[in-house]
This record gives structure tokens, sequence and C-alpha cells, in this order.
């Protein structure tokens, strides 16, 4: 089993919270199976430098230099990304998958979107969202994208300064739980992510996914 990282948007906050889940439960290995932006570095790089060291880290499926859609980008670079390349490696037990963009993010020209993957792997969704004003209309859409086609939602992660009233309306509304809330890390570094990776998932609420070992935080 696997978990995917997805987002209500860019800039939210998956990478992170990835590096948070791969210090919470070590055993977990890393995979971002569509890039862009790696002319600004990529965010497997970012991973490998927030996660414990020795933490593996998949080859990603496609990569492409523009901060970019990922269709456009891959439109732009003569490419078309092929869906069926990306399927989650069975045989690696507990992998955190980073998602690009928000749910609905269009992989290619003929319409194909980052749900389509979703749906395709079955796999439940960790949805990462921002904890500020103009959450609860990006959260309760995101989740009702999953719903409607049936991927299983594992939980929501608030990334930014904690605000309770949004919380619960998104708990409510959402008919989800919130996991964690993360505060921002100041300074971001491997220290700080395994620092805040104590208080992450306490309930041990995604061990069965990422750790056989029940979630103990090594």
């Amino acid at each position: 089993m696997s978990l995917v990282v997805t987002a209500t948007g860019t800039e939210v906050g998956k990478t992170v919270v990835s590096a948070l889940l791969l210090a919470r439960y070590r055993q977990a290995s890393y995979w971002k199976p569509v890039a862009s932006g790696a002319c600004e570095g990529s965010d497997s790089e970012t991973v490998q430098r927030l996660a414990p060291e020795g933490t593996r880290i998949l080859e990603e499926g496609y990569s492409f230099d523009p901060p970019v859609s990922p269709h456009l980008a891959a439109r732009w670079a003569g490419e078309s990304i092929e869906v069926e390349r990306l399927v989650p490696k069975g045989r690696e037990s507990g992998l955190v998958i980073e998602g690009i963009g928000g749910v609905m993010v269009p992989l290619r020209d003929d319409g194909v979107l980052f749900l389509d993957l979703l749906v395709q792997w079955g796999q439940p969704c960790l949805l990462v969202a921002s904890s500020q004003l103009g959450t609860l209309n990006h959260t309760l859409l995101s989740l009702a994208a999953l719903r409607a086609q049936r991927v299983p939602v594992a939980g929501v992660v608030l990334n930014g300064p904690p605000n309770r009233d949004n919380r619960e309306a998104i708990e409510r509304f959402g008919e989800v739980e919130v996991i964690a809330e993360l505060p921002v890390l100041d300074p971001l570094n491997r220290s700080t992510v395994t620092q805040a990776a104590s208080g992450f998932d306490t309930a041990g609420q995604l061990a069965g996914l990422l750790d056989q070992s029940q979630g103990e935080c090594r």
C-alpha cells in the first residue's frame, strides 16, 4: 500500500509534508511521478535534503524544466506524458507518492488530469491545504472531486499558522479528519523536519500505509 500526497494547489506544502512522512515512517520510500520546474531545483532533491539520511528516492517518471503545468511543460518539450508508465512501484513497501500541483492539474492536452491517475492507482490520498483565508473553498472542492471519483481520502493536513475555525469548518463540511496541522518551519532543514515529525500523525493513522512497525517514530 502507498500514500499519495496531493494538494489543493501548487506551493501549498506537498514536498514538506512528504519529507515529514518519511521522517515519521522511516521505512517508506519516495517517488515523484511527474515534476516540472526542474530548472529551479527538483522536489526529489528537496526531499533528499530534508528527509532522513538514507531515505530511498526513486527516479522521477517525467521531469521538465519550466515551472508550469505538466501538460504545457510536456508540450514545450515535444513530449506526451504516457500515463501507462506512471504506475506505483508495487514492489515497494510503503511508498510516499508526491503529486504535482493540485488534484485537477492537467497532464496532457487531450484532457487527462492528475485525478485520472489517482483513479487508476486506487491508493489513499492525503490532501495538503493551506490553513489560511481561501482554504475552505479550495479544500472542499478538492475533496468533492476526489470523492466523486471514489478516490480514498486518508485525511487532510493544514499547512500554515493554526486556524481553529478553518480546521473545524473543513472537518465539518468536508466530513474529513484533519490529521495534522503543520506550522511554518523556520529554518526549513532536516533537523526541523525531524523535530516536527515527532508530533505529526501522533495517533499513527497512516502507519498501516507506510510502516509495518505501526508508526514508531525513530
